[in-house]
């Protein structure tokens, strides 16, 4: 039993002295910046700030086009990774949260990360150009019923 007290202790030390993450704002948790999300841990000082509202699939989808455009594969596929959580998070009916998403924008997203990791960034330019504005419309609110 003492040897439990001493150690629970010293863990703490060690705990408070690490260093920080990178890309980690100890106060509210992991960054949620797209840029930064999009650029990886190297984005600069502006990488653990939280933007004011919640960022939509669109702003990613917008995020994930400038990347394939300057032929960055892995910021492109984290932000196409980010708008199809975006679009996946969703509320379904009761025991039916294990159904696949398979709407036209989430395939054309699955394809247009599969040419990238193919390294055919025109493919996967015109896959996102396609997909974009069938992205903003599935992310516009429904009208309100009178």
């Amino acid at each position: 039993m003492p040897r439990r007290a001493l150690t629970v202790p010293f863990l703490l030390v060690l705990v408070a002295a690490a260093p920080p993450l990178p890309g980690f704002n100890a106060a509210v948790g992991p960054a949620t910046d797209p840029a930064a999300a999009a650029a990886g841990p190297a984005a600069g000082p502006a990488a653990g700030v939280l933007p004011a509202a919640p960022v939509s699939a669109s702003d990613y989808m917008n995020l994930a086009a400038q990347a394939v455009a300057q032929r960055q594969d892995k910021p492109a596929l984290r932000a196409l990774g980010h708008a199809e959580t975006r679009l996946i998070s969703r509320s379904v009916p009761l025991f039916q949260t294990r159904a696949l998403d398979t709407t036209t924008p989430v395939r054309l997203i699955e394809q247009a990360r599969q040419a990238i990791r193919a390294g055919d960034f025109d493919a996967a330019a015109q896959l996102i150009a396609r997909a974009t504005p069938l992205v903003a419309q599935a992310e516009a609110p429904a009208p309100a019923a009178h």
